[in-house]
């Protein structure tokens, strides 16, 4: 009866030594999970960026047609790459979405016909500066040109999408006179 007892006991510890196993490699991966869903969600959550200013220019003939948006990064951000943003223009009848083109380089670039997207200035460049991303530190202004003229007192929606992150929207309308070659839309 010991011998008999004795192997039980074996199998018994042999047992538990698998489940033990199964358990902490099941806790293991769960725990690895979590971190990556965490990590993301913080990503998602905490990349975003500040929009300081939009105005637009040639308005002298009472229509503007260049729009600059000045922009930073939040506190605690990532860095964006600008091919990564979506930025859509909505006015009263017209709306256009817009890309990174990394050919732009003006304003006469981005109003010919074949040229399409938008282009980078940097006025501010941060101590981690990548061109082609907005990093801790920057100030860029992003340029494009309207769909078509913008007039006065006229719905003006601003989006900028990130491909990870929050989405930043400015609904405002434009000036009820427009008299200057450069006109603030926001703020």
């Amino acid at each position: 009866m010991g011998m008999g007892t004795l192997i039980i006991f074996i199998a018994m510890i042999i047992v538990a030594a698998i489940a033990a196993s199964v358990l902490i490699s099941t806790t293991t991966s769960l725990q690895n999970k979590a971190l990556e869903t965490g990590t993301a969600t913080k990503d998602e959550v905490g990349t975003s960026l500040t929009v300081l200013q939009v105005f637009a220019e040639d308005g002298t003939t009472g229509e503007l047609q260049n729009v600059t948006v000045t922009t930073k990064l939040k506190a605690g951000s990532e860095p964006i790459r600008f091919g990564d943003l979506l930025i859509s223009l909505g006015l009263d009848n017209a709306s256009e979405d817009y890309n990174y083109n990394e050919s732009l380089s003006n304003f006469s670039q981005a109003l010919s016909n074949d040229a399409d997207g938008f282009f980078v200035e940097y006025s501010i460049e941060g101590s981690n500066f990548q061109d082609g991303f907005l990093s801790t530190g920057d100030v860029a202004k992003i340029k494009f040109a309207a769909p078509r003229g913008i007039g006065e007192s006229e719905s003006f929606n601003l989006d900028i999408v990130p491909k990870v992150g929050l989405k930043n929207s400015i609904e405002t309308q434009t000036p009820t006179l427009i008299l200057n070659e450069r006109e603030p839309i926001f703020p």
